[in-house]
């Protein structure tokens, strides 16, 4: 009885909604409480016990951000290093993926298992190899140290999510572009590329945000706030005495508008890449 009575509970429409509004609650609370965060006078974020919306709103946050502090530098930063990331990732790992699936070579199964492999080993076991190879090279602290490290961590990634797009292709359409007068490197950008647009849109947007939030290799490979993202230059706010909550919580805010952007520019991408490349004109 009680199983049937549970079993009608969860067909009803309205169950799915209450549990995504559950979860969605979870989720965005912390995103909340920082935004609220963001417009307290400093004193009232160190007031106990804590207040969930500011009594007395102010700016003074983001001005301390954006006009005292090093922030921007910072945020142009980690845009440089994040957007380069991402440029070398897709681009890299298009042509990769595509070789791969759609031309495949006795061993081709032992190199995807090798990308992967460079995945199974924790990052944090790579710091000193690298860090030692980077100061062989004369990189340590520069936008291309942290660029080659970011590309090692997500290129095999962006390799195996690819090439299971380009595995459900359709070859036909290939065969159709160079029946054509298209060329194989044609066929693959006039045709491939668009029509994998939703893939190629996802591990734009997993390797921008994932490279964005870095941190570790962030701290290691830099000491100067000409190099140093967002996710290090924020400490710029953490003194042995205070810790200044409301600026740290205005550069979170801050932190999180290049990523919307970015979510919101690949997802143009992918509604164009619906519509385009699979119709002959």
């Amino acid at each position: 009885m009680l199983k049937g009575t549970i079993a009608k509970i969860l067909e009803k429409p309205f169950t799915s909604y209450l549990l995504l509004i559950i979860m969605l609650t979870i989720m965005l609370a912390p995103i909340i409480f920082t935004a609220f965060t963001s417009f307290k006078p400093r004193a009232e974020t160190f007031r106990w016990p804590p207040t969930y919306f500011p009594e007395e709103p102010t700016l003074q946050a983001y001005h301390e951000v954006l006009f005292r502090s090093p922030m921007v530098r910072h945020l142009f930063n980690s845009l440089v290093v994040s957007l380069g990331t991402t440029a070398i990732v897709v681009v890299g790992g298009l042509f990769s993926a595509y070789g791969l699936s759609q031309y495949a070579f006795k061993g081709s199964k032992i190199v995807l298992l090798i990308f992967i492999a460079t995945r199974i080993v924790p990052p944090i076991s790579l710091l000193v190899p690298f860090y030692i190879i980077m100061s062989f090279l004369h990189l340590l602290n520069t936008y291309l140290c942290l660029m080659i490290v970011n590309t090692f961590l997500w290129y095999p990634f962006a390799i195996w999510m690819l090439k299971s797009f380009f595995d459900q292709f359709p070859r036909t359409l290939i065969d159709s572009a160079i029946v054509d007068g298209c060329t194989r490197t044609g066929a693959f950008l006039r045709i491939v590329v668009p029509v994998s647009a939703i893939g190629i849109a996802a591990v734009a947007i997993i390797t921008f945000l994932w490279t964005w939030n870095e941190f570790l290799f962030g701290m290691i490979f830099t000491n100067t706030r000409e190099v140093q993202p967002i996710t290090v230059g924020a400490h710029y706010f953490v003194g042995d005495e205070l810790v200044q909550w409301d600026s740290i919580a205005a550069t979170a805010m801050f932190t999180a508008l290049p990523g919307l952007i970015f979510f919101s520019i690949a997802q143009r991408a992918i509604v164009r890449g619906l519509t385009a490349g699979a119709v002959k004109e």
